[in-house]
Formats: C-alpha cells, sequence, structure tokens
C-alpha cells in the first residue's frame, strides 16, 4: 500500500547547489547540501535533501520545468512492518520540446545507506504532462523508466536526491541523424511520409530538421548538381495520390516520397536524398520542401528567423550556426509547382521561384524529428 505523499518546497542557494554532469563530479561531492524549507526557486542546478520516510514528494524548478515533483513511492512489508522505496518517481514533467523539457535527459542522483546511486532517461516529447519512473521493475518501457534498476530499500535509507535535466536541442547542434539542426518549432508541426501527427520518432509531432552534413562521417557532397526528376509531368498519379505540390514545412518527406514513386531514376533530386543514410544509418531523409528549403537558406546565410513566412534575404553563406559547405547556387525543393516547373532558391541572394525540372541544381536533403 501506498503512503500519501508529503509536499516540501525548496529554496536554493546558488553556491551549494550540485551540479550533476558526471558520476564522477557525484562522488566528489558525496554529501549533499542540506536545504531548509521555503520559497519557490527557479534554478538550473537543484539539491532536494531530507525526505521524509513515509513517502516524500519535493517540488522543485529545472531549466526547462518550473514545476518538477520529486517523490519517493513507498510500501509497507507485511512481515517486518516497515516501509520501504521500490520507486522514485518524476511527475509534472513539461514534456514540451524546444520550450520544455522533451528531448532532453533527466538525471537523478540518490544516497541510500550512505551509498551513491544513479540514473537518467530520456523525455519522450508529448502536448501532455507525464510521470518517469526509477524503478526495480524495468529499465525500458516508452522511455518512460530510468537505464538504472532500483533495489527497494528502507525508508528511512534515503538521505538525500539531487535532480537535473540536461541535454535537449537548439539549431546548430547535432540531430539525431547526425546532420546539423538548421530549425526548431516551439509548436511543432505534422511530419513523416503520411504528414501527420504520428510521423516523428516519438509518434508525436516534429520540433525539428536537420540538414545533411557536409564534414565528418558520411559527409554528404554538394557536387554535382542534378536535375529534379527524369519526368517532367506533374506528380500526381494513382500509386502517389499525395502528389509532391505541398510547399509548407513538414510536406518535403511526403512530396519526396511521391516524386520516387513516378519516376526513380537514379541521380535525381528526389531519388538522391532518399538514397542518404548519413552517418547514423537512418533511411528518413528527403528533399525539402519549399519552405523547409527557404529555413535552410536563412539558416546557411546566418539570416535571424523571425517568421516562417519571412523569405531568406541578407546575410552571408555559410554563417549560420553549424552552417558548411553551401554554395551561392541553386537548390531544389521537393515541391512540384506544375507540369515542367518545380519550385527552387538560389541561396546566393534567397530569391525563391519555379524552373524546369530538367536544370541542374544543388540538392541537401534533411530530416525531420
Amino acid at each position: 500500500m501506498l503512503a500519501g505523499p508529503l509536499s516540501k518546497v525548496l529554496t536554493v542557494l546558488r553556491s551549494f547547489t550540485i551540479d550533476l554532469f558526471s558520476k564522477k563530479d557525484f562522488l566528489i561531492i558525496a554529501f549533499f547540501t542540506l536545504l531548509g524549507a521555503g520559497g519557490v526557486f527557479a534554478a538550473t542546478l537543484i539539491t532536494i535533501s531530507t525526505p521524509d520516510s513515509q513517502g516524500a514528494a519535493y517540488v522543485a524548478a529545472t531549466a526547462c520545468d518550473e514545476n518538477v515533483t520529486v517523490t519517493a513511492l513507498t510500501a509497507s512489508d507485511a512481515a517486518t512492518g516497515q516501509l520501504y522505496v521500490a520507486t522514485i518517481a518524476l511527475s509534472d514533467v513539461d514534456q514540451t520540446p524546444v520550450t520544455g523539457c522533451g528531448y532532453r535527459n533527466a538525471e537523478v542522483a540518490l544516497k541510500i545507506n550512505g551509498q551513491m546511486t544513479y540514473a537518467s532517461w530520456t523525455i519522450i516529447p508529448s502536448a501532455t504532462n507525464d510521470t518517469f519512473s526509477f524503478t526495480g521493475a524495468t529499465v525500458s518501457i516508452n522511455n518512460k523508466y530510468a537505464n538504472t534498476l532500483l533495489t527497494p530499500f528502507q525508508a528511512d535509507g534515503l538521505t538525500n536526491v539531487a535532480v537535473k535535466m540536461s541535454g535537449g536541442y537548439k539549431v546548430g547542434d547535432t540531430g539525431p541523424g547526425g546532420g546539423v539542426i538548421f530549425y526548431a518549432s516551439t509548436t511543432g508541426f505534422n511530419c513523416g511520409p503520411s504528414y501527420t501527427a504520428t510521423g516523428s520518432p516519438y509518434n508525436f509531432k516534429c520540433y525539428y530538421l536537420e540538414a545533411a552534413s557536409t564534414t565528418g562521417a558520411s559527409a554528404w557532397t554538394e557536387a554535382p548538381p542534378v536535375q529534379w526528376s527524369a519526368s517532367r509531368n506533374q506528380v500526381n498519379n494513382a500509386s502517389a495520390p499525395e502528389t509532391a505540390t505541398a510547399t509548407a514545412i513538414g510536406w518535403g518527406y511526403r512530396n519526396t516520397l511521391a516524386m520516387v514513386s513516378q519516376d526513380a531514376t537514379a541521380s535525381k533530386a528526389g531519388t538522391i536524398s532518399r538514397a542518404y543514410r548519413g552517418p547514423n544509418n537512418l533511411s528518413d531523409w528527403y528533399l525539402p520542401s519549399y519552405d523547409e528549403l527557404n529555413q535552410m537558406c536563412k539558416w546557411a546565410r546566418g539570416v535571424a528567423w523571425t517568421s516562417d513566412a519571412t523569405v531568406c534575404a541578407g546575410g552571408t553563406i555559410n554563417t549560420g550556426a553549424g552552417a558548411a559547405g553551401f554554395g551561392n547556387s541553386n537548390y531544389w525543393s521537393s515541391s512540384d509547382s506544375r507540369n515542367l516547373y518545380a519550385y527552387y532558391q538560389y541561396f546566393s541572394t534567397g530569391a525563391r521561384g519555379e524552373t524546369d525540372k530538367t536544370l541542374l541544381m544543388y540538392v541537401r536533403p534533411i530530416r525531420a524529428f
């Protein structure tokens, strides 16, 4: 039977907070600072101490969430009458990517019977808050459980707890595919081969776009320029009813599948984008849609983002965070404008338009997540 959790709101003394970067750091500072009850705080480094042995809950702030609750769930052993802790839970976690803790790592350090125990897990992105557990039951169910098992212990053995949310993504970071993130959305967008909210690796909306890198392992080679497709007809047929005419952010994957379904001739803009695997051997790279290409142009030229609708203009090529290998050249989008023509963008000035599909232009594959 679970005991009712008690709540304790903590104050923070910045000079005494514990920096949870590595196990080595934990070992150096084996004793956590004891903090008394007080007001709400907002800090990136958290110390939670002196939990109640009857089941403790603490409300704390993190770098990505102002109200994470850490709870030690207790159950009574019928034979001994002792209370045991079998689960440490983090609840009320803001799982929204970019603005919340989505895609970040939760790190927990516990001092149990004088010994340090560590755990971490990925905060999966979601539109709603959820609970993540450090337990002895499992190590992997929908990424909601820690990657270390917890051995049940007597409740009075837990003397200190520390929590930190770390990681996450920003423009210029390396993405899961090994490319460079060039676009981050605060609201999310439909994505994937069906352009749905379940198109991302986490079955939720996508929040980021990453571009194939021209450096490092499995680097993308910009040259030579290629034709859009071997077919000049508009992409709209029975085997690809979605067409390739969409221009919005998130549509590029579906556009590219339609292009290749109509004509799979090798060494064309759509086929070489779909064939790219990157350093992490992922198969969901594609040719960007017209609007995705525009965001990539702004990143490549170091133009500050003000809105998705703002057209790329100004800046200098290859000055964006992590941008490299772009030429002052024309780049294909996956958006088909009409028979004979598809949309492109001139990265030298940001100018956009449509042109004949047989012309030779450059390609940079991207992926959404």
